[in-house]
């Protein structure tokens, strides 16, 4: 099987396991259980997750929080209908994003955005730049769009389509519960499993949890477009790892303790900020941009990450090749999800999920 055609990676997905829906109480997804060396799998809930994992499992998650990130407003003369996509902060009230209007956006583009109280936030457009997602454009702001919360809930196309039920309220139910630092446009969805009462069982199962923060970005769940997997051009994002939180990660690893990645975009920031040390990889803090993009084929060297939480994903996408990369071999990879479509588990933000151990 070639590893870098990308069409290795479909696999059929009926539309009604797409879930629209949340369920009413987060941990009682369904899991699937993924022992990769035996080449085996079982079903089981995710409440389960404390007897499942072995004592000293160190779980780390992704504490970003999603952002009312779709800003609909008119353009400032004519009245225009325009919406801007807010995708990353520059400073207290600038932000880069991207723009949907009838006119061709250039610098000095003026429009403005109502708030909740009858008023207006202004925004002027002071530089574009082309880019494999398309054109990004930089407003300045009159005042900062999320402060002042005047943005949609930014949730996925095919929820949006799916459902018409959804208002300000959903961005507590898209949000993981133990999302505290604002910048996201779209959710770390394998964290949304996650209560606050299995988290404190967790704990007091002698397992450790620990937090780091990647803001996810609009390209993550981009499918791979080129026929060869090698020619996808990965996006950046930002990590920050505290200096507290990267001495605990490394002392665990040290004492060979299993580093559980929740999340794709965990796995990510783990990966791509370890580097070599003297005694294997260890985490480096502070806070850069990673592009990481691991695949099978590419000889990838996981360094810190032993085990994954994971949803289910998109045919094609770049995290469906970093699971097959994960467990170690496509082809069962792609076994593993025949069996979750066979068995009517719930795909992609609001779905299902799977664990993937080193057994």
């Amino acid at each position: 099987m070639d590893l870098f055609d990308v069409r290795n990676y479909q696999f059929t997905l009926p539309e009604e396991l797409i879930a629209a829906e949340p369920l009413a109480q987060r941990d009682r997804s369904r899991l699937l259980v993924v022992n990769r060396k035996s080449r085996t799998w079982e079903h089981r809930i995710f409440s389960d997750l404390p007897e499942i994992l072995d004592p000293g499992t160190v779980l780390v998650a992704n504490n970003t929080r999603v952002i009312r990130a779709r800003l609909l407003g008119e353009r400032e003369g004519t009245g225009g209908k325009v919406e801007f996509f807010m995708l990353r902060k520059v400073d207290s009230a600038c932000w880069t994003g991207l723009m949907k209007t009838g006119a061709r956006v250039v610098p000095g583009f003026r429009f403005r955005i109502p708030d909740r109280h009858g008023g207006w936030v202004a925004g002027e457009v002071i530089g574009r730049e082309e880019s494999p997602a398309g054109v990004i454009l930089t407003a300045k702001f009159s005042r900062d769009p999320v402060e002042a919360d005047i943005g949609e809930v930014p949730l996925p196309p095919y929820i949006v389509a799916k459902r018409k039920d959804w208002g300000p309220e959903e961005l507590e139910t898209y949000n993981t519960v133990f999302g505290t630092q604002s910048g996201s446009v779209a959710a770390p969805t394998a964290g949304r499993h996650f209560t606050p009462e299995l988290i404190a069982s967790l704990r007091s199962g002698r397992m450790d949890w620990q937090e780091l923060t990647l803001h996810v970005g609009i390209g993550t769940f981009k499918p791979v477009s080129v026929p060869d997997v090698r020619d996808h051009l990965m996006h950046a994002e930002p990590v920050q790892i505290s200096s507290e939180v990267a001495a605990s990660l490394n002392a665990s690893k040290r004492a060979g303790k299993t580093i559980l990645a929740v999340g794709t975009t965990t796995t990510r920031a783990l990966e791509g900020r370890s580097v070599p040390g003297s005694a294997g990889f260890e985490l480096v803090s502070g806070m850069s941009d990673v592009n990481l993009f691991i695949h099978p084929g590419a000889g990838y060297e996981w360094k810190f990450t032993d085990a994954m939480i994971t949803n289910f994903h998109l045919p094609g996408s770049t995290l469906l090749m970093m699971i097959a990369s994960r467990i170690g071999d496509l082809g069962f990879t792609l076994r593993v999800y025949e069996e979750a479509v066979r068995e009517r588990y719930r795909f992609y933000s609001y779905g299902d999920a799977m664990l993937i151990l080193d057994r």
